[in-house]
């Protein structure tokens, strides 16, 4: 039997052909590895099966395993396993969890098969709507991991205050692609402590990303990212922020406390767009806010784009920025309708 080039030799119910296809479709996601491959189909899987394969084997057992834990169990710290989380196009094919999920193995990777369609992937990660909210939804902790091609959604029918949809605390993890939508229910979106992102540790890179939605209205001083911890040199290129900001004092960027960060954050061709004109949003006062004078290190702005914001910062904040193409606070990078 002939060998896929990512020495898969086992493919089951379906053809060598099909097994060629998902390997390319790793591939084009920019990474091979050395590791295992495992498979997670939500739709199709069952947690009695190995993994192993991408659909369902003649022999029992052999298959793609159903929920996020079991194919997350299989991965081993430091291998550069792989975890191939299996879309099905709709909703119906989503990785549910119902308690806060740890990501803590050390370059351990999860890519979605599925469109890439970079906003609500249908490779998705969410709770059922219908169970009880929890705060804190999808943590990574583990270091030099690749998410790639993957979306995260936070929201229920009843929310909780002071949601995070995710925290990263591991170093040098990637992004590619990504969607991570926290504050998707009112009481989420309404309270001020809640947050799309939170990084607490260095040099994790976002790339073609998509943090945050603009579904439901943000009021309060809420942000799409806290940066904390003294956590330096996090990268965010070719990004898109959206709000639906209910008051104006929705936040995309806070930096709370003295020594919050170290070195630069920098966003690199980053959109933050304000639906303004689709009749709900109101303009956003300020797009950052740095509660200290001195927070240990700077926001670096390169070729990015605000719509429906005042400003790129509170005084603070402002103190701390540096912006490539904007000669104040509110030139230049700020999008306006063409006179």
């Amino acid at each position: 039997m002939s060998t896929s080039p990512l020495n898969i030799t086992q493919f089951g119910a379906f053809t060598l052909g099909t097994a060629q296809l998902i390997a390319s479709a790793i591939q084009q996601a920019g990474f091979s590895t050395t590791g295992n491959i495992y498979y997670c189909d939500p739709a199709n899987g069952n947690d009695q099966n190995n993994g192993l394969l991408a659909q369902q084997g003649n022999t029992v057992g052999q298959g793609p395993v159903q929920t996020l834990a079991a194919g997350y169990a299989l991965l081993v710290s430091g291998h550069n396993d792989i975890l191939v989380l299996i879309g099905n196009g709709t909703s119906t094919g989503t990785a549910r969890v119902s308690a806060t999920f740890t990501w803590s193995k050390n370059a351990a990777h999860l890519i979605g098969i599925c469109a890439p369609s970079a906003i609500s992937q249908r490779a998705r990660i969410a709770p059922k709507t219908t169970d009880a909210a929890f705060a804190s939804f999808f943590v990574v902790s583990g270091n030099g991991c690749l998410f790639q091609n993957v979306s995260w959604f936070q929201g229920f029918t009843a929310g909780v205050a002071a949601s995070i949809c995710m925290l990263v605390s591991g170093t040098r993890n990637a992004f590619i692609n990504c969607d991570i939508e926290g504050m998707g229910d009112t009481t989420s979106a309404t309270s001020a402590t809640s947050r799309n992102l939170v990084l607490s540790a260095d040099e994790n890179y976002f790339g073609h990303c998509n943090v945050g939605l603009d579904t439901v209205s943000r009021t309060g001083a809420n942000a799409s990212v806290e940066f904390k911890s003294g956590c330096a040199r996090n990268i965010f290129e070719n990004c898109n922020f959206p709000f639906w900001s209910g008051d104006g004092t929705t936040l995309g960027v806070i930096i709370t406390g003295a020594a919050a960060v170290d070195r630069f954050q920098l966003f690199r061709n980053c959109v933050f767009v304000n639906s303004i004109k689709s009749g709900v949003a109101t303009a956003m006062t300020v797009l950052a806010s740095v509660t200290n004078a001195t927070p240990g290190g700077l926001l670096a702005y390169h070729g990015c784009l605000l719509i429906g914001v005042t400003k790129f910062g509170d005084t603070n904040a402002l103190a701390n920025s540096y912006c490539y193409g904007a000669v104040n606070s509110t030139a230049n990078s700020l999008a306006a309708n063409p006179a």
